[in-house]
């Protein structure tokens, strides 16, 4: 429809020029031959009319002659002209048409009065006498100064017209042709320009739903495939610019969406513009439709709400810590950071939050304040005995040989101890270094690191008289670190002896077996057992049951973090369970 109307309004105009300026030369063309017809029929009707006047006048100029008489009878029977010959007063004295006395006077016939007075007269009028339309020319016959006559010659006007009518027949055809040509080449010429300009249209339609990879066929039209080439430019740097800012976009969506750390933008007026999946899950909104919402509608925290607030009328960025649930029954610290979101011209158009998870930041933060502490106090139970001794020594005591040799050997002992802590301390922090590391590891025969365990700790095992039970198949292998495995299994197996005796069975079992994918390790005691709110905490550095009697037994409370160390750097698990009153179990499971 808009190219048919484009069309027609082009190709319309030319039509109505062309319709206008053909009719204007063909009806000029045509008056222009009407007034050459009528001249010409005006010139050839004065000849005969001076013809007719040399042979009417008679040679003394004073009667019509017997061959004038002659001429109107011949003129009448032949010829289509009417001759008529007027006396000044306007008696009519011979006509080739109508008996002279039937007629009137001429007189006032507007070629008669004319010709008196100029010498020649015409007009073009109706005759009553005849019914029909004739031309007129009428002549003054003067003699030797006066006036004679008037002779006039007349023809009837559809004489004249038959003759232009055919000439108007080829003037049309002529006309027609013409103009039937020129719409034409008119149509031709606007189908040639609006079929481009059509296409022109289209292509930018497409171009504008997306389609940037087309374009534009070049047209003919010079001007036109100038305007084209110049679109086609556009669209290519179009396309360019849109392919940048697309793989722009991508870069930030994947960005975002691998990012730790979750991150809100939202507007002046606190709708979320946008949230990445990080986001989500700290804040436990995943299958919340954030964006077009108000920030106070997706998560109501008092705190956030707070700090975009604040950050609003702070120049820098403003932090602020919040606690939400995790969703497993537990809670996550976020530490939230509100930045301003500034345009190109240094506008704020909103406001940036980053939210990062310190759950485990926090709780490492407790763990190390809570090392340090056990660490120091650990530490300055032996110091402080090694010292005051000491002391002891020095203010006297050596004089006394029962004294002083008791004296070093409570020395001794909190000198071993405090040697016993710095040595787990170090084997700690080098099993630490190792988290990550590939571990050499061999295939080795899983009943040599049981029985080699159990050796160095018989003779504790014999000084507490407490039985060691091997089970282990002779077949099991494992690859594993054989020096690391093996102490793990004597900090078990030392544990077992020392705390799970209780006057009944003095017995630890060593079981190895192999289940499925996994060997399993357990180490039984029938001591008095582990209370439940212990469990969770037993792995931990410095962790004691009963502090009193861990430090009778001479433990560092490191060796049950060592065990879990180790397992983990083979990719294994340690795991306990206790019955109070009847013994533990500890298990460690390796890959086989």
């Amino acid at each position: 429809m808009i190219r048919r109307t484009l069309f027609w309004q082009f190709f319309g105009v030319h039509v109505l020029l062309l319709i206008a300026a053909v009719g204007f030369v063909a009806s000029y063309m045509w008056q222009s031959g009407r007034t050459t017809y009528r001249q010409q029929w005006l010139r050839e009707l004065e000849v005969q009319a001076r013809l007719a006047a040399a042979l009417l006048l008679s040679d003394d100029g004073t009667e019509v002659s017997a061959a004038a008489e002659h001429f109107f009878e011949r003129l009448d029977t032949t010829d289509a002209h009417r001759f008529t010959l007027i006396l000044p007063d306007g008696r009519v004295i011979g006509d080739t048409e109508t008996k002279a006395g039937r007629m009137e006077s001429h007189s006032d016939r507007p070629e008669v009065v004319e010709a008196i007075a100029k010498g020649r007269g015409t007009s073009q009028r109706y005759s009553y006498s005849l019914g029909q339309s004739m031309l007129y020319l009428a002549l003054r016959i003067p003699e030797q100064g006066t006036l004679r006559a008037v002779i006039r010659v007349a023809v009837p006007a559809q004489t004249i017209m038959r003759e232009t009518r055919a000439a108007r027949r080829v003037m049309g055809a002529l006309v027609a042709a013409v103009l039937t040509t020129a719409l034409v080449l008119s149509y031709g010429s606007a189908r040639r320009v609006i079929r481009p300009v059509a296409n022109l249209r289209r292509g930018l339609i497409r171009i504008g739903r997306g389609e940037l990879d087309y374009r534009l066929p070049t047209p003919s039209v010079p001007h036109l495939a100038d305007l084209v080439r110049a679109i086609n430019r556009t669209a290519d740097r179009l396309q360019k610019h849109i392919n940048a800012l697309n793989n722009e976009r991508s870069l930030r969506t994947l960005i975002l969406a691998n990012m730790t750390h979750g991150v809100i933008a939202i507007d002046p007026d606190h709708t979320v513009l946008d949230m990445n999946e990080s986001a989500r899950c700290l804040l436990g909104l995943k299958h919340v439709a954030a964006a077009g919402t108000l920030i106070s509608d997706v998560l109501r925290e008092p705190v956030l709400l707070s700090l975009i607030d604040d950050s609003e009328h702070s120049e820098g960025p403003v932090e602020r810590e919040l606690t939400v649930a995790n969703g497993a029954g537990g809670d996550r610290r976020l530490n939230m950071r509100a930045t301003a979101l500034n345009d190109a011209d240094g506008q704020r158009v909103g406001t940036l939050l980053v939210l990062s998870d310190v759950t485990l930041l926090r709780h490492l933060e407790t763990v190390r304040q809570d090392f340090v502490a056990n660490v120091s106090h650990e530490l300055r139970t032996p110091v402080t005995s090694v010292k005051g001794f000491a002391e002891a020594l020095l203010d006297g005591a050596l004089d006394d040989p029962e004294k002083a040799e008791r004296f070093v050997q409570i020395i001794m002992r909190q000198s071993n101890h405090l040697e016993s802590i710095i040595s787990d301390l170090l084997e700690l922090s080098r099993l630490d270094e190792r988290a990550g590391q590939s571990l050499d590891q061999q295939e080795t025969p899983l009943s040599e690191i049981v029985q080699h365990a159990v050796e160095l700790r018989q003779t504790l095992a014999d000084e507490r008289g407490v039985t060691l039970a091997v089970t282990c198949g002779a077949e099991l292998t494992v690859r594993v670190h054989a020096g690391l495995i093996e102490q793990a299994l004597v900090n078990l197996i030392d544990n077992a002896i020392k705390y799970g005796v209780n006057g009944g069975v003095n017995r630890v079992e060593i079981d190895a077996a192999q289940e499925g994918p996994t060997v399993r390790i357990t180490v039984r005691d029938h001591g008095q057992g582990i209370e439940p709110q212990h469990i969770g905490r037993l792995f931990e550095r410095f962790y004691r049951v009963d502090k009193g009697r861990s430090r009778e037994q001479g433990g560092t409370g490191l060796g049950l973090a060592i065990v879990k160390h180790i397992a983990q750097l083979h990719g294994g698990t340690v795991t306990v369970t206790s019955e109070p009153g009847k013994g533990t179990v500890f298990t460690l499971r390796l890959p086989a």
